[in-house]
């Protein structure tokens, strides 16, 4: 068999500014608390055998790729394919006040039949994170990447790996700093790791079998 390409998907940290908002593609800067969950992470990639490190090109994802892809002196690429979901007019409103909105209601418990006033589907969403996976496939094959990017499309990505419809994109966990790997194998992916703490030992993970 084949080796894999190997992606690490990788949540930004905490971000600054109100808790309970939908940032969506705002730029808004990482907490400090952000900055310190992305220096662990940083530390904690640095001996993983990277090839190179792929971001979306908003502050709060490229700011740890760039520092990662410093540090190990590996190409950075930013693409605006790995931003967050476009939320529209919804940008900038709080859980709270969206929960008056009979549309956002809907959205919670059908996620995949509501696209926000103006923004994107989940499935527009799904499809431009798989634009930039493709690229990577075809530029890294059989290597292992880093990619900084947002919540909302590392569950898109998630359940297209997955098989799993859309609708179940609020089932899947997503924190601050969180580390996925999935393995891209010619006969198909195989997902390692889900919402992972950025304290794992990334190397040992990596030496482990996927087909015992």
């Amino acid at each position: 068999m084949a080796d894999p390409l190997r992606l690490f998907l990788i949540r930004h940290g905490e971000t600054a500014g109100p808790k309970g908002v939908l940032y969506s593609q705002q730029d808004v800067p990482l907490s400090p608390r952000g900055l310190w969950q992305s220096k662990k992470l940083v530390s904690a990639l640095e001996e993983v055998p990277l090839a190179a490190v792929f971001a979306s090109d908003l502050t709060r994802a490229a700011t740890p790729a760039r520092w990662l892809a410093e540090r190990k002196g590996i190409p950075l690429f930013l693409r605006p394919e790995l931003r967050e979901i476009n939320f529209g007019a919804w940008t900038g409103k709080t859980f709270a006040e969206l929960l008056k909105l009979p549309d956002f209601r809907q959205r919670l418990a059908e996620p995949a039949a509501i696209a926000p006033p103006g923004g994107e589907t989940l499935f527009e969403l799904q499809q431009r994170a798989l634009k930039a996976i493709e690229e990577i496939r075809a530029r890294f094959p059989e290597k292992i990447v880093a990619v900084f990017t947002h919540g909302g499309l590392i569950r898109a990505l998630l359940l297209h790996v997955l098989g799993a419809s859309l609708n179940n994109f609020f089932k899947l966990q997503q924190d601050h700093a969180a580390v996925n790997l999935i393995d891209f194998y010619p006969e198909g992916p195989v997902v390692r790791l889900v919402n992972g703490p950025f304290e794992l030992n990334f190397n040992m993970l990596l030496a482990r079998d996927a087909f015992p």
